[in-house]
């Protein structure tokens, strides 16, 4: 059993990965970095999910880092006992073809999203997926962090921020922040959100079909 704060970091780029996460409630990131420090969000693990992916694929690392971005409950197991387990093809191996699949269609509308969607759709839906993963509210999020997540600046960050709270779509303050309308914060957010969910559904309703 693990209990880890917010900037917890898991995994480090071209670093062999130790142990593999699976959270019971917060959230984790896989964020990608650039040769010049700058970083964007790629995906996020909840409890849907596990990190650790490249010990599934046999790879044993990857140039991203993975951090906490919302203090993290759950459990952590090293990667030699998950290897070992997954030389049993059992239903864990499953699983995680189907989770794989997830975070492989996530990216990829993460990279529609930063290409074609308002800064506020994108910021609308990142609070979106922390809601959905955390049993705590207010759950901690500075606008720093969320511009990183995001990948832009804080002041454009603060502005988005600004009009959710003056249409009552959220309470925020010093870091600590609430939905308080989720029907109104989803009509704000882009479409993104609704196709991550749709496929989430999909490998789940017919994880029985495929085993």
């Amino acid at each position: 059993p693990i209990r880890l704060p917010r900037g917890s970091v898991l995994e480090e780029p071209h670093r062999e990965i130790e142990f593999a996460y699976f959270p019971i409630s917060g959230v984790a990131s896989i964020v990608a970095m650039g040769t010049d420090g700058e970083s964007v969000d790629t995906t996020m693990i909840g409890r849907e999910g596990m990190t650790g992916l490249a010990v599934f694929l046999g790879t044993g690392q990857m140039p991203v880092r993975t951090m906490v971005q919302v203090p993290m409950t759950g459990f952590r197991l090293r990667s030699d006992d998950l290897r070992a387990e997954l030389v049993r093809e059992g239903v864990l191996v499953n699983l995680l073809r189907r989770y794989t699949q997830v975070v492989m269609v996530s990216m990829a509308q993460l990279i529609l999203c930063n290409r074609v969607h308002r800064l506020d759709q994108r910021a609308a839906r990142w609070l979106l997926q922390v809601d959905e993963r955390v049993d705590e509210a207010p759950f901690d999020v500075t606008q720093e962090f969320l511009a990183e997540m995001i990948g832009t600046q804080r002041p454009s960050v603060s502005l988005a921020v600004r009009q959710f709270k003056d249409d009552g779509l959220i309470t925020y303050s010093r870091g600590r922040l609430v939905i308080s309308d989720r029907e109104g914060l989803l009509k704000r957010s882009c479409s993104c959100i609704s196709v991550m969910h749709d496929e989430e559904r999909r490998l789940r309703d017919t994880v029985e079909r495929y085993m």
